[in-house]
């Protein structure tokens, strides 16, 4: 690992860990991709790789002065755009795949509600320990990679694996409430189990590993829903 951050506890992150989230993300060639929390560029640049030149990939960083770096770092490619913007409020377009390095409480909006059909988003549930919500680096005590996948009837989810991320920061930071109930989740394991994930609709709590007013992680695949 390289400190970007480190006063933050902000840093490239595991390239393992990172090498088996790409795979899974399966980003192809001549697609849109977007990449949450970019940092300093280094993983944007793979992601570049691989949809090759006639793909494009909007990378967003939270981080003025780590956007700078990412923007001169990608300066050569001219499939990369670099934006500072606060994570919640992107991509605004619609995408074929959204990669997130930080954790969250809660995926936002904007990442569910602009996936293309069969689009892809791989991000990782994370929440701090409930007695240090409020110290920095606020890494995450519980944290788990999550894939998941707009189908035509809906949402399918997977578990792939723990990944413990810097939690978010702006909009996404999440609420104590939020992050105790989650990482209350955590604590009775399930999370492996999880088949889809119901945005916006009706939840039946109890077949949810968890779940909000507005979004849940179900036990049940989107073949067994009522449409």
């Amino acid at each position: 690992m390289i400190a970007l951050v480190p006063e933050r506890g902000v840093n490239n992150g595991s390239p393992s860990l990172h090498a088996k989230m790409l795979h899974d993300l399966a980003a192809e060639p001549g697609q849109q991709v977007a990449h949450i929390g970019a940092g300093a560029g280094y993983y944007t640049a793979m992601l570049a790789e691989l949809v090759g030149r006639a793909g494009r990939v909007t990378a967003f960083e939270f981080d003025a002065a780590l956007a700078a770096r990412a923007r001169a770092n990608r300066a050569a490619r001219d499939n990369v755009t670099v934006v500072t913007v606060d994570g919640a409020r992107v991509p605004t377009e619609a995408v074929d795949r959204i990669y997130v390095n930080f954790g969250v409480a809660a995926p936002a909006a904007a990442w569910i509600e602009h996936l293309k059909p069969n689009g892809k988003l791989l991000f990782s549930l994370g929440v701090p320990h409930s007695d240090a919500r409020e110290r920095f680096p606020r890494r995450a005590a519980q944290g788990a990679a999550l894939l998941i996948e707009r189908r035509q009837n809906g949402f399918a989810a997977r578990y792939l694996y723990p990944a413990y991320y810097v939690c978010a920061e702006g909009r996404l930071a999440g609420d104590r409430d939020a992050e105790l109930a989650l990482y209350v989740a955590f604590g009775r394991s399930g999370v492996e189990f999880v088949k889809s994930l119901r945005w916006k609709e009706w939840i039946d709590a109890t077949r949810c590993w968890y779940a909000t007013a507005q979004w849940g992680l179900s036990y049940d695949p989107l073949d067994d829903r009522t449409v």
